[in-house]
């Protein structure tokens, strides 16, 4: 059975919204308080590209949610609902509502964008705030909730893209520090779609003219924002990471 017309709709009003727009002040996922710029309860890239410890995998992939009063202001119902559906319609994963579960993500309008990685424990929260209402948006901080880091942390980041030091906000290079292999659990290669991957003026001192980083050969990247699906990779990772095929 699909989704109801009018909830696909709103998809692609935002998601056109999203793509045409140039994104020229500092985004909601640029939090220069947060690792990564929306990571919650980790100081240092001390930890992976997808957890490891199977005590922050969701039980059978199931992850039970609460949405606090008034998360309909800074996110439709309709992204929301498109954006849980596309786990479930591409992976194992699904978003249950909470019934009596000790342990479930929390969906409240924060101050930004920001998720811890993995599950941690009792009502642990997912902010969606101002600012935070595309598709991508959603789906890179859920992919956070089930355990993924940021692309660009990748331990074999710099054979897949060039990082302009110079053009960094002061203070925010450590954003951009890769892992060690050993820290690694990449599951899949380098993607430049994956909806983990920050774009070109990410962290940018300015973002009209100074991009942080680009693929090789100079390729562009997308912000999360303007993207609206995970990419075929995101995809297999989560698989691999919750065992989907069995």
């Amino acid at each position: 059975m699909g989704l109801p017309k009018i909830v696909l709709l709103s998809f692609w009003v935002c998601y056109c919204y999203a793509t045409e727009n140039a994104y020229l002040g500092d985004l909601p996922l640029e939090n220069p308080d947060l690792l990564g710029g929306d990571i919650l309860g980790i100081e240092s890239f001390e930890d992976r590209n997808a957890v490891v410890d199977k005590r922050m995998v969701w039980p059978g992939g199931v992850v039970p949610y609460v949405l606090d009063e008034g998360i309909t202001k800074t996110v439709s119902q309709a992204i929301l609902t498109n954006a849980m559906w596309i786990y479930k319609r591409d992976t194992c994963i699904r978003f249950v509502p909470r019934t009596t579960e000790k342990d479930y993500i929390r969906i409240f309008p924060g101050q930004g964008c920001y998720s811890h990685v993995g599950k941690t424990g009792n009502g642990q929260p997912l902010s969606l705030g101002e600012g935070c209402g595309y598709m991508g948006t959603v789906i890179h901080e859920l992919a956070h909730a089930l355990g993924f880091f940021h692309e660009q942390n990748r331990s074999d980041r710099d054979d897949w893209l060039t990082i302009f030091w110079e053009n960094i906000k002061e203070g925010m290079a450590p954003q951009f520090m890769k892992l060690k292999p050993d820290q690694n659990q990449l599951l899949t290669p380098f993607d430049y779609d994956s909806i983990m991957l920050y774009g070109s003026y990410t962290f940018s001192k300015d973002r009209r003219n100074l991009k942080t980083m680009v693929g090789k050969n100079n390729m562009f990247l997308k912000d999360v924002i303007a993207k609206y699906r995970m990419s075929p990779s995101d995809i297999i990772r989560i698989k691999k990471l919750y065992n989907c095929e069995n």
